[in-house]
């Protein structure tokens, strides 16, 4: 029997929920809140997927490596230069590559918990440690510890921050990470900005033309609702970019992402529409738990964690509604997390809690 890495035996896989929406007997009116995907497929795709299914090399060839156009776009809307962006199936692909680049045993990787766990695996597959800085409710991370911590690491080689925090919802400001980055010039501040657009403050992403030592990862399966196509991206500076481009693998980003990628840039007006009804979702599923005597903690994403009495039931009985949330009860006692989408997704989630009051 040939073994595999002793860092990958030792590892615990990313828990994830069950994948019964893709079943056959799945039914057809249900509302999936439970990964922060978009509720539903927008219509701007659809067209478009139509109009390219027929170009030529679509399927039999492999996609443009560089993702040239793309990462033009990318650079408009970002306002960072494009050879400081680079591409990949999703973000988790940029995270998982940029570990694999710059860790090693005996590295010591700060993480805010709780946060985005898959990061974990990315840590721990080469051979690198994880120190885990607990936030506690109501989450207001204390910015001299979290620098009290990276010093006493030695300090750190990494420290991956969230913002907006997920499961949370709470934000790192943006000053906050820049004197991080500044105060630590051989610690690598992670930045996760995959809920960025809806948070009303600014992203990192133009640091890094002064602040070779943050990277910022984003992506397309949030906010822009492509999360089945898998598109993300990091900007960094050249020096990482050229690094990660020793071991990355551009033939993944497939040219239908590449292009609907482009695709939703140039239509972000429609983009930024739905973002504003996910945030007046946000607003008022959190003035619903207002008034109904549930703590829920502001969230600058696209979700929102609150506490019931009764989590695990809350969750079964939305199920048998064909409603699907997360339940973090492992995580953080008592609470779940919601994925908001249009007031129409929320009235539903709304409706159906108000059925079950025995269980919040």
């Amino acid at each position: 029997m040939v073994k595999p890495s002793r860092f990958v035996s030792e590892l615990e896989p990313y828990k994830i929920t069950p994948q019964d929406v893709w079943s056959a007997g799945a039914p057809e009116d249900l509302l999936k809140l439970d990964w922060n995907e978009s509720p539903l497929d927008f219509d701007l795709y659809r067209d478009e997927l139509r109009r390219i299914a027929s170009e030529r090399g679509m399927v039999a060839w492999y996609p443009d490596y560089l993702a040239l156009e793309l990462t033009d776009e990318l650079s408009r809307f970002t306002g960072v230069d494009g050879n400081l962006i680079l591409t990949f199936p999703g973000s988790d692909v940029g995270l998982e590559t940029l570990c694999r680049a710059y860790l090693e045993p005996g590295d010591t990787v700060l993480a805010l918990t709780p946060t985005y766990e898959n990061f974990f695996v990315y840590v721990l597959q080469t051979g690198a440690k994880l120190d885990k800085m607990d936030i506690a409710p109501p989450f207001a991370p204390d910015v001299a510890a979290i620098a009290a911590r990276i010093e006493a690491l030695g300090p750190a080689k990494a420290a991956y921050i969230a913002r907006p925090n997920n499961p949370c919802g709470y934000m790192v400001s943006r000053d906050t990470i820049e004197m991080l980055a500044a105060r630590f010039p051989d610690t690598m501040i992670i930045v996760d900005e995959a809920y960025i657009e809806f948070a009303d403050e600014p992203s990192c992403a133009s640091l890094v033309e002064r602040l070779p030592n943050i990277v910022v990862a984003r992506t397309f399966s949030k906010a822009f609702g492509m999360a089945g196509l898998r598109l993300g991206y990091f900007c960094a500076s050249l020096e990482v970019v050229n690094t990660v481009n020793k071991i990355r693998n551009g033939k993944n980003i497939s040219m239908f992402a590449q292009r609907l990628g482009l695709h939703a840039l140039r239509n972000y007006g429609r983009i930024a529409a739905w973002i504003a009804d996910v945030k007046a979702s946000r607003a008022r599923f959190g003035e619903w738990c207002r008034q109904n005597s549930l703590t829920c903690y502001p969230s600058h994403g696209n979700f929102v964690l609150f506490k019931v009495g009764r989590p695990n039931e809350v969750c079964s009985a939305l199920k048998a509604e064909g409603i699907y949330v997360r339940n973090r009860n492992a995580m953080l006692p008592g609470c779940v997390r919601a994925t908001m989408g249009s007031r129409e997704h929320t009235d539903r989630l709304i409706a159906s809690l108000t059925r079950m009051r025995e269980y919040l």
